[in-house]
């Protein structure tokens, strides 16, 4: 989270990161963390590497994931973050 902190010094930072929907809610290093790690959790469950802007991280509550389109990939991915003092950490299953 501290690293993530001094990142959000930065305001470029934020928009390199979140697509412009997830920068609707009021920024914080416990929220861009969260999203941070759930967008690394999607591309692991998924195999591939993927842009920061190809998937978005949805919520309030249960978080809900979307990708670009123009990734052609079938199926649903269910996300779980969960975030601590120090820590932010993030599971994705990917049912295709």
């Amino acid at each position: 989270m501290d690293r993530i902190a001094r990142a959000l010094q930065n305001p470029r930072f934020a928009v390199r990161i979140l697509t412009p929907r997830e920068r609707e809610r009021s920024l914080n290093a416990e929220y861009l963390a969260g999203r941070w790690a759930a967008k690394e959790a999607v591309a692991k469950a998924l195999g591939r590497s993927l842009s920061w802007h190809q998937v978005e991280v949805l919520g309030p509550g249960a978080p809900s994931i979307c990708l670009d389109p123009a990734l052609g990939i079938e199926g649903s991915i269910l996300v779980s973050i969960s975030h601590e003092r120090d820590h932010a950490v993030a599971v994705a299953v990917w049912e295709g």
